[in-house]
């Protein structure tokens, strides 16, 4: 019998046909059976997977990895009492329904399965632990799936967002999946419509308080309502529509700087936001270079952000990016510099026009010594390496004063301007001088 013949036989009796457990349809049948007895609420559901599994298959081999999965299922069905279910919906992906009394030891069971795994000729121990994501069932609810939904999405947090063993699922993480959810389903007819608007938030030298550049930041108003970036953002990253939208505030952004110059309004340069995402699409820089180049405006006026990465992979791509974009004469900036994990490479590697010190070196009520010899030494490589200079975030006097004091005098931050819409922000342009504060 061929595999995928003998897979479907198994499917049709609702069990995996590697372990003989419950596939996704068997256990949500449990699932139901324990809805209509009245007893489902006395379970917790979970939702796990292996550490490290892929790595596991891609160096003892698939076979061997289906050993393992094999003996892992029987040590963790052998830990369930008669009324509890465990179910495997492939590959490394286990769900399960444990009394409530009984969810700390499971997890502690999940921490750590001891796998006994012989491969020529010898026999190794390997100690698997599991990312777990459970929901405590107190609701009634009527969907047998929530089991399985509610509690991927919170797996989904413990391996992505907070990067812990366990998590448990909220009603806010839920809520969140579904408003993402639906932003997906709105995203197209949105950029259709152009619902998404771009803002400007000034820059300005601290020294004369002159406008000097701007970043455009994206907004979107939705049935006459602000949607936040921080939910419509993370979804089109996750799934790789974001560069449509950056493309989109590179257009728009181009387009109201030449219609500022024909109407006779000194411009300045802005800078546009760009994902680490977008590095996927091979033809970024060329498709930037021609966004500017048709608009008309000259290339002066237009600055690419960027967040530096400490993923050696995106690291390489992103030079490759920015060397890029010099060899087509577009200016770049390196984005919140100093937020996680800089390195000075990035001083050395990258060929930027400027660096962006990130908001999280001024976030403070007093500045340390360490602050100041810290803050200074980084602008001075940059400086000594033609780099301009922006600290953003700024909102205080005494913040003025320190980044000032060590060499940095170009702000941005709700000191003088939050982001504008473009009306607003054309004011400004016509009259760069802010009054001193």
């Amino acid at each position: 019998m061929k595999e995928d013949e003998r897979g479907k036989m198994f499917e049709d009796r609702k069990i995996h046909y590697l372990t003989g457990l419950p596939n996704a349809g068997g256990y949500l049948d449990e699932i139901i059976r324990k809805m209509k007895d009245g007893t489902i609420q006395n379970y917790t559901a979970f939702y796990f997977n292996l550490k490290g599994f892929g790595n596991i298959n891609q160096r003892y081999g698939m076979e061997k990895g289906d050993m393992i999965i094999v003996q892992f299922s029987g040590k963790v069905k052998g830990f369930l009492e008669d009324d509890e279910v465990l179910g495997h919906l492939g590959g490394d992906n286990f769900v399960a329904l444990v009394k409530k009394e009984r969810k700390e030891k499971f997890c502690r069971l999940l921490n750590g399965i001891e796998i006994i795994l012989e491969t020529e000729g010898h026999s190794y121990k390997l100690r698997i632990p599991s990312t777990i994501g459970l929901w405590d069932i107190n609701d009634e609810f009527t969907d047998p799936g929530e089991t399985i939904g509610r509690t991927s999405i919170a797996l989904q947090y413990a391996k992505h967002i907070q990067h812990v063993p366990v998590v448990s699922v909220t009603d806010a993480m839920v809520e969140r999946v579904a408003v993402q959810k639906s932003v997906l389903q709105r995203y197209q007819s949105a950029l259709s419509n152009h619902e998404f608007l771009v803002y400007y938030q000034p820059k300005v030298d601290s020294r004369n308080n002159m406008l000097v550049g701007a970043e455009g930041l994206v907004r979107w108003k939705h049935k006459g309502e602000m949607v936040s970036p921080g939910i419509f953002i993370p979804p089109l990253e996750t799934n790789g529509e974001i560069v449509l939208l950056d493309y989109y505030v590179l257009r728009r952004a181009c387009t109201d700087i030449k219609r500022w110059i024909d109407e006779g309004i000194e411009p300045v340069t802005i800078s546009v936001n760009f994902s680490r995402k977008d590095l996927m699409d091979p033809d970024l820089a060329e498709n930037i270079d021609r966004i500017i180049t048709n608009s008309g405006i000259d290339k002066k006026f237009i600055e690419i952000e960027v967040t530096e990465t400490v993923d050696e992979q995106e690291h390489g791509e992103l030079a490759r990016f920015i060397s890029d974009l010099d060899s087509r004469g577009i200016m770049t900036a390196i984005d919140d510099f100093g937020a996680g994990y800089s390195s000075l490479a990035t001083l050395r590697e990258f060929q930027v026009h400027t660096l962006k010190i990130d908001r999280s070196f001024i976030n403070t009520e007093e500045f340390s010594w360490k602050d100041e010899i810290i803050l200074r030494d980084i602008i001075h490589i940059a400086t000594s390496l033609g780099m301009d200079i922006i600290t953003e975030g700024v909102e205080r006097q005494d913040q003025i004063d320190f980044i000032n004091k060590v060499g940095c005098f170009v702000i941005q931050g709700f000191f003088y301007d939050r982001p504008l819409p473009v009306e607003e922000f054309e004011d400004r342009l016509r009259n760069k001088k802010y009054e001193k504060k």
